[in-house]
């Protein structure tokens, strides 16, 4: 019988140091402003692929791991910053890829296709990589320009060399998600290989 996951998403995780340097730049915003949290380090990602509900992990990560593994890595880096649905009635507070944009979206492509034969659905919607750094509280939406322009100018580390895909597990508690790695697929040419 094969393992069901209630939540699971495709992603790419910074190293350390550019996750540092995320961390730098929320500091140096300040204090999360009313009606709004900071998300926590530990769930900082560029998401390619979200899935939902999974029911037959195994045959997720074969999939991906045949897609991927000839995959090249490719280097990206961390700048600018936006809010989603918009910046004047934001839900979330992002900050997004200013080198490798391309790359990423055909990584998210090609994970996309090798998905499809077991029933997930092509995206429709433009790729648009980003890694959140912040949420509303509750359902309101609020005004995230002054939290955009804040996080716009500041530095978010060097290129990085993406070396890996994670297929992850996300676990919703009270206390709000947590993600645990439940697969790991190396590119090609990475030292993860």
């Amino acid at each position: 019988m094969s393992e069901r996951i209630a939540r699971a998403f495709v992603a790419v995780v910074p190293p350390a140091p550019v996750l540092d340097a995320v961390a730098d730049a929320v500091a140096l915003v300040g204090p999360a402003p009313a009606g709004w949290r900071w998300t926590p380090r530990e769930q900082w990602h560029l998401t390619l692929r979200f899935l939902g509900a999974v029911d037959d992990a195994e045959a997720v990560e074969a999939a991906l791991r045949t897609a991927l593994g000839p995959r090249p890595g490719f280097d990206v880096h961390l700048g600018g910053a936006g809010a989603f649905p918009s910046s004047r009635r934001a839900g979330v507070l992002w900050t997004g890829v200013a080198g490798g944009e391309a790359a990423l979206a055909d990584l998210a492509a090609v994970a996309g296709a090798a998905l499809e034969p077991l029933g997930y659905e092509r995206e429709t919607a433009q790729f648009h990589p980003h890694l959140t750094v912040a949420r509303v509280r509750g359902r309101e939406r609020r005004d995230a320009r002054p939290l955009v322009a804040a996080l716009s100018g500041i530095d978010l580390g060097e290129r990085f060399a993406v070396g890996e895909v994670v297929l992850f597990e996300s676990r919703t508690r009270p206390a709000g998600a947590r993600y645990a790695a439940r697969a790991r697929f190396p590119l090609a040419g990475s030292d993860n290989a």
